[in-house]
């Protein structure tokens, strides 16, 4: 039997706690037991080093008691609930916070552009107009957009933050990317630059604000823990309100597209 079957037969055995586990996974690369679990998970993963022992991760179970079904439960209430796309006219896109409409066009100027009633480009237009020779590539255009305006719109407000939370350091380089859909924000400190996810853009400004300074701080406090009480208290100083704007997003985020599209 391997550890994590061990592992598993302990918890069992204890009475307890089965319920809140879902994965046990054992590592020769960690030194410590941990915990996690994220937002739509069926249950809690722990991580076992190969040296730990199954009394040890009941112990650990133990100790945290209290904690467990808080977690479960976070992680059923966050979980995502997101909405695929079919690419006809009339349906619906966010572009910060604001509804528009698709148009599918012929012999388009670009492959998408957002315009108003009159064809007036800009994102401040109701309408979503995408070129139908571009249908067979999918969401791709789609995406691109928001990539494109939305790296356009960071480098307004990049500047504003910056000089508010660290002036006169080196300013990160920011843009918007595809980084997949489990995080909205990257902090490279290698190369002083901040990916921000394109689906952000669909949320509110004040949203998008605060994925920004969260990656801008992570730039500004480069030692201690990611996300330890270093992190948060210069968060809360860029950002009044950081951890319950942190609730609110991780609420809205669990509406926005991803990408996803029916097939055609």
């Amino acid at each position: 039997m391997n550890l994590a079957e061990t592992v598993r037969d302990a918890i069992t055995e204890h009475g307890r706690f089965p319920e809140y586990i879902h994965t046990v996974k054992v590592s020769g690369r960690r030194k410590t037991l941990g915990m996690s679990i994220k937002p739509g998970d069926p249950g809690i993963t722990l991580h076992v080093p190969t040296d730990a022992s199954p009394d040890e991760v009941v112990n650990l179970l133990v100790k945290n008691a209290d904690r467990l079904a808080g977690l479960v439960l976070k992680a059923r209430q966050y979980a995502p609930d997101y909405p695929v796309k079919e690419l006809v006219n009339g349906a619906g896109f966010l572009w910060l916070g604001r509804s528009k409409r698709l148009r599918l066009v012929d012999a388009a100027p670009e492959p998408v552009r957002a315009v108003d009633d009159r064809g007036n480009a800009g994102t401040l237009g109701r309408w979503l107009e995408l070129d139908r020779a571009d249908l067979h590539r999918g969401a791709r255009p789609i995406i691109a957009w928001y990539i494109h305006h939305g790296t356009e719109w960071l480098q307004q407000e990049t500047v504003q933050a910056w000089c508010r939370m660290a002036s006169g350091r080196p300013i990160p380089t920011v843009r918007a990317d595809d980084i997949g859909r489990s995080r909205w924000g990257v902090h490279d400190g290698t190369t002083n630059s901040i990916r921000i996810a394109w689906q952000t853009f669909q949320l509110s400004p004040p949203l998008v604000r605060h994925v920004l300074i969260h990656e801008l701080t992570h730039a500004q406090v480069r030692h201690g823990a990611p996300h330890g009480p270093e992190f948060w208290r210069a968060f809360a100083r860029a950002r009044i309100g950081a951890r319950e704007e942190a609730g609110r997003l991780h609420q809205a985020g669990r509406h926005v597209w991803m990408g996803d599209i029916t097939a055609a």
